[in-house]
Formats: C-alpha cells, structure tokens, sequence
C-alpha cells in the first residue's frame, strides 16, 4: 500500500488564521534578546538576531539541572524548531545553545514558534516544579517549626559553666591524641 503526500497550497479557508496567546515571564535586553525566566531552575535567551537559544543555570550547575537543560533542547528538537546538529555547550561554564532555522513558509515567524514550543515545555514542566517547590518548603518548615510529636519533652535546657566530660582547659588532650594509651 502507497502513501501519498501532497505538499503545496491548500484552497483558500474562509476562517482568518488563529491566533495563540501566550504568558511567560519574559524580559528584553538591551541588545534585544528575549530572557524567559519562567522555569525554577534555568534561564533561556533567545537570540532573534543570530536565531540561537542558550540555556543557563539559575544558580548552580547541577546533575539536575543539567537534566533540564537537556530535556529542553530534546524537546525542541522533537517539536522541530531546533536543529539537533547545533545543540552544544556554550562560552559560558554551564550553558548549552543550539540554532533554531529561518521559517521554510514566509508567513510563519520562526521566533514565535520557539516561544509557543517553550511554553509547552514550560506547561508540562510545571508539576514537576511545584512538587520540588513543596518538598523544598515543607523540608524547611519542617526544620524550623518541627511536628509537636517530633520533639524532645525537655525544654528549656539550662546554661552552664561547663557541661560534659570534655573540660575547656583541657581540650588539646582530647584533640592531640595522647591519652588514649
């Protein structure tokens, strides 16, 4: 069985094109590239210019975010907006770029399309975010303001001049390591 794929003009629809809105946190730079800060853990600049994403760290380069990173440009990739060939590690410590081509049809912006496939990413990556976000904040609660059940019933433990075996005139013995025979 054959299949046939016909590429060309379709007939004119009497529907005007859709239009998608989207939402992200975005900033422009001087040198108008576009920051998306949207993600917990990465940063992401697009070049309009030079038709190129770079991915940095938030903070600290990571296993994990590294993982991030990586799911990102795959799922650029998949979505075809971003040429795989041109995914590698940028001048940055921490960073990976890739290029993103020009639009084959005049009427399609190639910027745009990287935006709304972001915010794709972006939507399916937000679970995850909150769950680590809640786990985050719940560990430090936790640490702070522990569970009444999770206490010691002593309290208060008062001060005093000197508390233990080891005596303050007394510690080289303990860190020398004579004594011990």
């Amino acid at each position: 069985m054959a299949i046939k794929i016909k590429i060309g003009q379709q007939d004119q629809q009497v529907n005007p094109p859709s239009t998608t809105k989207i939402n992200l946190e975005v900033r422009k730079t001087l040198d108008g590239k576009i920051m998306i800060l949207d993600h917990l853990h990465i940063d992401i600049i697009l070049d309009t210019g030079a038709k190129q994403i770079t991915v940095f760290p938030k903070e600290v380069l990571t296993d994990e975010v590294y993982g991030f990173q990586n799911q990102y440009l795959g799922f650029l990739v998949k979505e075809g907006v971003v040429l795989p060939e041109t995914i590698q590690g940028g001048n940055v410590f921490g960073s990976l770029q890739a290029s993103y081509p020009e639009s084959a049809d005049e009427n399609i912006n190639s910027t745009q399309v990287v935006l709304l496939s972001t915010k794709k990413f972006l939507d399916e990556q937000k679970p995850f975010m909150e769950a680590a976000d809640f786990i985050e904040n719940s560990i430090e609660d936790n640490l702070v303001d522990p569970a009444e059940d999770e206490t010691t019933p002593l309290g208060r433990v008062p001060e005093e001049p000197q508390k233990g075996t080891i005596t303050p005139s007394r510690i080289r013995k303990y860190l020398s390591g004579y004594g011990y025979y």
